[in-house]
């Protein structure tokens, strides 16, 4: 969603613009309007403005010198001009300063919003650019290896589109993939079950070791086979294998029981020489390039089995498609989807409300006594790790909730069940209230810090995300929603309330209380007080 800042020292012109962009089916959240450069650079120092639309000709600080302040300040704010003057002087003077457009008045609808969303679209495309650009440089730094996990990442994402280059990218990463047929490994190895002394592996270091040993282990393994195996996401590796076509007299069952004994050897050899234990999922059987994103997602599926039958090590996708398994599985899914919304603290739906649901969605995995209380644990540890996380603001109340203290491991499964609701719907409330707690502590570092520097004239949102550590954005929405105003409204009114303060006990003069209390301009200073307080400086101090 965007913001858009239009700025027009006529008052018709600058509604008349903002109904017409609210009205388009543009994604744009919010459009701010300043009557000169002012008011508009107030605007773009407090708030996150996406695109600036302006006039030329305004009193005080000019179009012109508005879009030198934003060069030399916000250099990455577009800015649309629409003027009345259609003198190649003015235009060029705006294109030297990096104007997208030069409008001149009167301008049709249709012009305006196909250059606002044109710029907009141009404003999106390139910080996607930089961020793919700073990836892609990210990983030729490292070198070889680095690239190549990162390409064979992308093909398995389906980031890869498939095209006639595929073939020279393989090649420059001294990959071959020829298929026709494939099949993806994915081996999720266990850190909490690994190391010598029975304690689990938790340093960086120590994890990255016996992640580049286990990937000479597989390479091992497998080096019978037509296979290319790299480093996946956290704790997994990844393999492709690839078959040539099949013949009449050759069964395709038959290459699936070798895929199910390559994986059990994966794993006995990982177990043999490493101590540790892996989870492999075995995809089916698929045809070209194009299929490897399928493949990839059904193997990483088959993994999270692990969670129904912790005795088992290796999963074949299509091996656990009954209805009853592909019902019970999602209780995952369904987890994680719980945990988000805990994050997010959304105030959208009440956390007995969301935490029943819950228990009933996943339902289906108390139907059995199977593996039933090791899913309880599984998700209450979920939870637990998030408030481990948040123990500065939770302080010493996480204890109540240790998981295997709060279960006890009750047999029966209705019990697990009950057990389970109650432990949710007292982990939420308890993170619901520590963040609100956060926020609060947040805003109120944010009010402190604006009342400290509110008269610095050069006072910009930035600033005081900077100080309280949250990006603009988010600063935004949560001063919004706590304190219940705008960061740029609140800073108005205490500029507003000094300046009436001054007006009334001082003799100075306005264009010193202008200064004093933050603005550029008395003019500007004045409209602004105007708008406040329904009358002007001079007025009050009558």
């Amino acid at each position: 969603m965007y913001t858009v800042l239009v700025v027009d020292d006529e008052a018709i012109v600058c509604r008349g613009i903002k109904d017409s962009l609210e009205a388009s089916d543009l994604n744009i959240s919010q459009v701010l309007t300043a009557w000169n450069g002012y008011e508009a650079l107030d605007y773009v120092r407090m708030e996150s403005v996406d695109l600036v639309l302006t006039d030329i000709q305004m009193d005080g600080m000019n179009g012109i010198e508005l879009m030198e302040s934003i060069l030399s300040e916000k250099p990455d704010i577009p800015v649309v001009v629409i003027s009345a003057h259609d003198e190649f002087q003015y235009a060029q003077h705006c294109i030297r300063l990096g104007a997208r457009d030069y409008l001149i008045k009167p301008v049709l609808l249709s012009q305006l919003i196909q250059v606002v969303e044109k710029a907009l679209s141009d404003r999106h495309e390139k910080y996607k650019r930089i961020a793919e650009d700073s990836l892609r440089q990210k990983f030729s730094l490292t070198g070889m290896t680095s690239l190549r996990t990162y390409i064979l990442n992308e093909a398995i994402a389906g980031s890869l589109m498939p095209s006639d280059d595929d073939p020279f990218i393989f090649e420059q990463i001294e990959v071959r993939l020829v298929g026709p047929y494939f099949a993806v490994l994915v081996i999720e190895l266990l850190w909490e079950r690994a190391g010598w002394e029975g304690e689990a592996i938790r340093s960086f270091r120590d994890q990255n070791l016996l992640k580049y040993a286990s990937l000479n282990i597989v390479e091992e393994t497998v080096s019978d086979w037509e296979a290319v195996s790299f480093f996946g996401q956290g704790n997994r590796l990844v393999t492709i294998l690839q078959f040539g076509d099949f013949g009449e007299s050759q069964d395709r069952t038959e290459q699936v029981t070798q895929l199910n004994l390559v994986a059990a050897g994966v794993v006995n050899n990982i177990r043999s020489c490493l101590r540790m234990e892996a989870v492999i999922g075995i995809s089916p059987l698929r045809r070209g390039l194009a299929e490897l994103p399928e493949c990839y997602r059904q193997a990483a599926e088959a993994v999270r089995w692990r969670g129904l039958y912790e005795t088992h090590n290796v999963f074949y996708a299509e091996d656990f498609v009954r209805s009853e398994a592909s019902i019970r599985i999602h209780w995952q899914e369904k987890a994680d989807r719980l945990v988000d919304w805990m994050k997010t603290g959304s105030k959208g739906e009440e956390v007995h409300d969301a935490v029943r649901r819950f228990i009933s969605d996943i339902a289906p995995v108390f139907d059995t006594a199977e593996a039933t209380a090791g899913i309880a644990l599984s998700i209450a540890y979920r939870v637990y790790a998030m408030l481990l996380d948040m123990k500065e603001t939770v302080g010493e109340r996480h204890q109540a909730l240790e998981p295997i203290v709060y279960f006890r491991l009750p047999s029966a499964s209705i019990e697990i069940q009950h057990r389970l609701e109650a432990y949710l719907t007292e982990a939420a409330t308890l993170i619901r209230t520590s963040m609100d707690d956060r926020d609060h502590v947040i805003v109120q570092q944010a009010i402190d810090y604006i009342r400290r520097t509110y008269r610095n004239k050069g006072l910009k949102i930035q600033d005081i995300a900077d100080h309280v550590h949250l990006s603009p954005n988010y600063l935004s929405y949560l001063f919004k929603r706590i304190a219940g105003d705008t960061v740029w409204d609140f800073v108005t009114g205490l500029r507003m309330e000094e300046s009436r303060h001054l007006l009334l006990s001082t003799s100075k003069k306005r264009y010193e209380i202008a200064d004093e209390v933050g603005y550029e301009s008395p003019e500007h200073f004045s409209r602004i007080f105007k708008r406040f307080y329904g009358e002007s400086p001079n007025t009050v101090r009558r």
